[in-house]
């Protein structure tokens, strides 16, 4: 019980060092699952370039299994395209999501995936199933993606 009791204070003494209430950083965790939410579905419309509009244009970076994919909204732009051509549908099923509030302008959201791609010749493949780590920092009221790591199970 004592224990309980001291981590119910190191807890709430971490939220007022922050500044945050318990709330406010229970809005923020609903934010950020619900904006990956739309994030991963955009990717279904395989329209990259509303894709992009949910990252950050003055910082991101995308990393697939330990490399650098792109290291600009404006290269995500140029090259997710052409990555995607010949895709049909493309998807993502996100299981065990935990979010965690760095401050009010920070958050990280890490899943596991399981995303599948059909070409439109039909093939069907493993598109990147593994764990995922979106960085969300607040930028002027509005979230925005400042870097993603994809790793492969």
């Amino acid at each position: 019980m004592k224990r309980m009791i001291f981590l119910a204070c190191l807890l709430t003494t971490y939220q007022l060092m922050l500044g945050q209430t318990a709330n406010e950083n229970q809005k923020i965790v609903e934010e950020i699952l619900s904006l990956t939410e739309k994030y991963n579905k955009t990717w279904e419309t395989l329209n990259m370039e509303n894709v992009a509009k949910f990252h950050s244009d003055s910082s991101f970076r995308y990393y697939r299994n330990m490399k650098l994919a792109v290291s600009s909204n404006d290269e995500f732009k140029k090259i997710l395209p052409l990555y995607m051509n010949g895709t049909k549908s493309w998807k993502i099923e996100v299981t065990n999501p935990v979010v965690q509030v760095l401050d009010k302008n920070a958050a990280v959201i890490g899943f596991t995936g399981k995303a599948e791609m059909i070409t439109t010749d039909n093939k069907v493949s493993d598109a990147g199933s593994g764990a995922y780590t979106y960085v969300w920092k607040k930028f002027d009221s509005e979230w925005k993606i400042i870097h993603i790591h994809e790793s492969a199970k």
